[in-house]
């Protein structure tokens, strides 16, 4: 009798045991994917950084060319100090400029400035362009249908009886949306969610916002869009959708690797779903590359 209790307590702790390693390895996966995704986004942030400095420096070469254009026109007729003052605001944009371009330099993945070594610090072929002498980058596998003008619709139906906090906001944003005013849209839906964060039309909103980023070809703005989507509700109604989208706008970006991990991602958290079979699609076609 005592060996039988022994045996049944032996195999009590060993089941407890095996139970709590299962509850270890979840919880290692789940912080896996936890750190794969703030990640990406860090990634998409630092593209957002290097892109706002290339549209400043593009900006202040052109105020130089403009001022050179003005020194040149005016010729003999200028004053002497007019001149020279022209001059020093030249030479001043132009310091300006160096100084974003090593600041892009130094920035991780950054493309280096115009006459700057190939093995420059951060240096990094542009996306979709292949490096000099290299091969020619894949083609982009073939694109997968949006699916948010229909659900377009269905929101604003729905949006019509709905009594939610930041409705009328929300069925501004729809309106924007559904006449291809993209900037407005993202403008309303980003007020609704800082007006109304515990509205039900918050997720809706921030899903919605990020298509609209897309489709303006803010791909970088709308990966971070969707990825805190996703963080936010991951088991909400529009989680796989955007995590189609966002390997949608990684495509777009040229980064495979990315668009991969949360294809398969995608799959893995919401399988048997339209966007899984979707995901399953674009794999075939990024392994084929």
């Amino acid at each position: 009798m005592r060996k039988t209790n022994w045996l049944i307590g032996g195999a009590a702790v060993f089941a407890a045991a095996f139970a709590l390693a299962g509850c270890g390895e979840q919880g290692d996966l789940d912080q896996l994917n936890q750190n794969e995704f703030t990640l990406r986004g860090m990634i998409a942030s630092d593209r957002q950084q290097i892109s706002s400095l290339k549209q400043q420096i593009q900006r202040e070469n052109d105020q130089i060319e403009e001022l050179q254009h003005s020194a040149a026109g005016a010729g003999a007729a200028a004053a002497d100090g007019g001149t020279l003052s022209m001059n020093d605001r030249v030479a001043s944009l132009e310091a300006e400029v160096k100084a974003l371009q090593a600041g892009m330099a130094a920035t991780p993945g950054a493309i280096p400035p115009p006459g700057a070594p190939a093995d420059s610090a951060g240096a990094a072929p542009a996306p979709g362009m292949a490096p000099p002498g290299g091969p020619a980058p894949p083609p982009a596998p073939a694109a997968v249908p949006a699916t948010w003008p229909t659900e377009l619709d269905q929101e604003i139906a729905d949006a019509q009886t709905s009594n939610e906090p930041g409705v009328k906001i929300y069925r501004e944003g729809l309106d924007a949306m559904k006449a291809a005013k993209y900037p407005l849209a993202v403008a309303r839906f980003t007020k609704l969610q800082h007006a109304y964060p515990k509205s039900a039309l918050s997720e809706p909103a921030e899903y919605f916002a990020a298509n609209a980023l897309f489709e303006t070809g803010g791909y970088d703005q709308a990966i971070l869009q969707f990825n805190d989507l996703v963080m936010r509700f991951p088991k909400g109604k529009y989680a796989g959708a955007a995590l189609l989208r966002e390997a949608q706008a990684f495509v777009k970006l040229n980064d495979r690797i990315d668009a991969r991990l949360t294809l398969q991602k995608l799959v893995a958290d919401h399988a048997g779903t339209p966007e899984a079979e979707a995901a399953n699609t674009m794999m075939k076609d990024l392994a084929s590359d």
